[in-house]
């Protein structure tokens, strides 16, 4: 039998070997990189021992709580896997450091209270850091700034409006966008054309090839193309819509007009009690009749609620009846505005090729929602708009609207699915550009005529008229505001559709368009010849825009009124 036992001298030269002081074993993936504490550190421990002697620890909890900070740190440097090597080293070396100390004082009875002390402080601390933290950066960096993301940004701003790409800038610094686009025009000109991020998983950069899904930002342009059927003659808003659609008139709905819908008074802003599915909406005229055969949500009363994504759906096959083709507002755009007017707005992707530039939806963090759930309002920059309490209430009009009637019952990350975009829903699946809506937007705002500068020798090609003058005057004509059971917000509309918005620190300035779920921006205004397209992949809980947007619009807004003195 070999005497496992070490001699006298075998211990003494394996003591004199040790390096002074307590080495502390860290996680595996720091194992090489051992960390010894220096000297004191020993005697700062004892110190803070002798003053702590008492503990309220019950003993049956201290195996289990002693093996915590353990289990965090491993647990951390998991989730924070994808942090570049060297900070990623840094990172799991100072947690595994810390929870080493913590472990270590656990155990030893008369530190107990240091370690509810120090735990409270880093608690909090981590705590702290995560609130002012933006929501979508990585969780190292929201704590300690490590794994901070490089962002790239492209296209260009016109030096009087610098200040716009800095605050997009920030946006992605301060980890309020993942990846997004910001166009401006002013005065018929392109001032502003930026893009950044990330586009998806992959980290593929968020650039003037990126196409994103805006949701219901998209019923700006489905309400120009009713506009241009208007000005054809071939449609009427005072007109009820069953004149072009005989089988509506059934369940209430015979008095409902064009103009009804448009405005969100038609009373078909749910479907019930039928569950709406990516199958329904395959097949146009089955599709017609789930919508004739729906009864009016309020026995005929009008009632301003929210036609969320139902008003896209019947405008649909209003259109395709009306136009001598019997095109869909899918294929008008396709075939006359996208192409007359060099932009990109599809409203049904079938190629994965196309769809392989659409840029991924990041849905806001849990966890932030939670607290704005739960938190004072006072404590939140953002809180959540009284829409979303109504979309938690089961049965409420807002539950109806958004969650009963999207289709299977989709949320913001289903739409990461090719499947989720190969029909039309007009009010909700534009995918397009803020170059693209940007522009649109500015000939809006310029009462419908060509951007090109007709009076210059210069011009090659002059784009033809978006909408005439008159039809411009006819449905930016303002209806009076009215409450909407939906939004649960006071709204208006115009009677073409759009709506008018004052929005927080330009409150002089009065906007027209629409905003998208998550964030997006189609807006112009007139008097100031302003055409404002905004769009995002990581998707906010407000309901017309945020501060990323609304902080980039003000600045816009500034300059332009300093120009035009």
């Amino acid at each position: 039998m070999v005497d496992m036992e070490m001699d006298e001298t075998n211990i003494s030269r394996a003591k004199s070997n040790e390096p002074k002081g307590e080495k502390f074993p860290l996680l595996p993936i720091a194992s090489k990189y051992p960390y010894t504490s220096p000297p004191s550190e020993s005697r700062i421990f004892s110190s803070f021992s002798t003053y702590f002697s008492k503990s309220w620890i019950p003993h049956s909890l201290l195996s289990s709580i002693s093996n915590i900070p353990s289990i965090i740190s491993y647990a951390l440097t998991t989730i924070i896997s994808h942090i570049p090597p060297t900070p990623l080293f840094y990172l799991s070396t100072s947690f595994s450091y810390i929870s080493t100390i913590l472990s270590s004082l656990i155990k030893r009875r008369k530190n107990r209270k240091l370690f509810f002390i120090f735990s409270q402080l880093f608690l909090t601390f981590t705590i702290y850091r995560y609130y002012i933290a933006g929501p979508f950066l990585p969780f190292s960096c929201q704590v300690i700034g490590l794994g901070c993301p490089n962002i790239k940004i492209n296209g260009f701003a016109s030096p009087e409006f610098g200040k716009v790409q800095k605050i997009f800038e920030d946006n992605f610094k301060n980890g309020l966008d993942v990846g997004a686009g910001v166009s401006v025009y002013y005065d018929n000109k392109l001032v502003v054309d930026l893009q950044g991020g990330i586009a998806d998983s992959s980290g593929k950069n968020y650039d003037e090839d990126t196409l994103q899904l805006i949701f219901s930002s998209s019923k700006v342009l489905s309400g120009i193309v009713v506009a241009r059927l208007v000005e054809q003659g071939l449609l009427d808003y005072s007109s009820k819509i069953s004149k072009y659609w005989p089988e509506f008139a059934q369940g209430n709905k015979e008095n409902v007009t064009l103009q009804n819908l448009m405005t969100h008074t038609a009373g078909v802003g749910f479907i019930n009690p039928h569950q709406m599915s990516q199958k329904d909406l395959s097949d146009l005229d089955s599709l017609s009749e789930i919508l004739a055969s729906q009864s009016h949500n309020f026995n005929g009363i009008p009632k301003k609620s929210y036609h969320a994504v139902t008003r896209g759906w019947y405008l649909n096959e209003i259109v395709r009846r009306v136009d001598p083709r019997h095109r869909t507002i899918g294929r008008i755009v396709a075939e006359e505005i996208s192409p007359e007017y060099n932009i990109e707005f599809y409203h049904s992707i079938n190629s994965k090729s196309l769809y392989s530039r659409v840029a991924n939806i990041y849905t806001y963090p849990l966890v932030r929602i939670l607290a704005k759930v739960l938190l004072p309002k006072w404590m939140i920059s953002e809180p959540l708009h009284a829409v979303f309490d109504g979309m938690m209430e089961q049965g409420s009009i807002g539950y109806k609207t958004f969650i009963e009637t999207s289709p299977d019952r989709s949320e913001p990350q289903d739409w990461n699915k090719l499947d989720m975009v190969r029909y039309e829903g007009p009010s909700y699946n534009g995918i397009t550009n803020s170059k693209s809506i940007a522009k649109l937007a500015a000939m809006m705002a310029n009462q419908g005529k060509s951007l090109d500068d007709s009076k210059s020798k210069n011009y090659t090609f002059l784009e033809p008229t978006l909408i005439s003058a008159k039809t411009y005057s006819l449905i930016t004509t303002r209806l009076p505001t009215e409450y909407d059971a939906a939004l649960h917000e006071n709204m208006t509309s115009t009677i073409g559709g759009f709506g008018c918005f004052r929005l927080e620190g330009i409150e002089d300035v009065e906007f027209m368009g629409w905003g998208g779920s998550g964030g997006s921006l189609f807006l112009w205004n007139e008097e100031l010849k302003i055409g404002f397209g905004y769009v995002m992949n990581a998707f906010h809980t407000s309901l017309l825009g945020d501060k990323r947007s609304l902080k980039m619009l003000r600045e816009v807004v500034d300059v332009v009124k300093k120009l035009r003195k």
